[in-house]
């Protein structure tokens, strides 16, 4: 069972994990967009000069790269933590177990 200790240093490492994942895809869907459209991403998305079309793209794209960046982090750094402590970060517990029944 994991300790106080253990629990606070995985929900630093872990929430840091998934800031940088995220922040990461965001970069890279602006720097995609810039390339494949030639121009800065919108703003704001409900900005009425921004169309429907581009807002729901853009929005989509974002929150599925942001999505996996994170997922792919949190993934990646709870990896080293199993290597580095001999056992999975807490409140990891079970879940492949629970996840694969249904």
């Amino acid at each position: 069972m994991a300790g106080p200790v253990s629990k606070v240093g995985w929900k630093i490492v872990g929430g840091a994990a998934t800031v940088a994942g995220g922040t990461a895809a965001t970069k890279s869907v602006n720097a995609v967009y810039r390339k494949v459209r030639g121009g800065e991403p919108p703003k704001n998305l409900a900005h009425p000069d921004t169309t429907w079309r581009e807002a729901m793209f853009f929005a989509l794209l974002t929150a599925v790269a942001v999505a996996l960046g994170r997922l792919a982090a949190e993934r990646v750094v709870a990896t080293g933590w199993t290597r580095l402590t001999g056992a999975l970060p807490p409140g990891m517990e079970g879940r492949a177990a629970a996840a694969s029944t249904d």
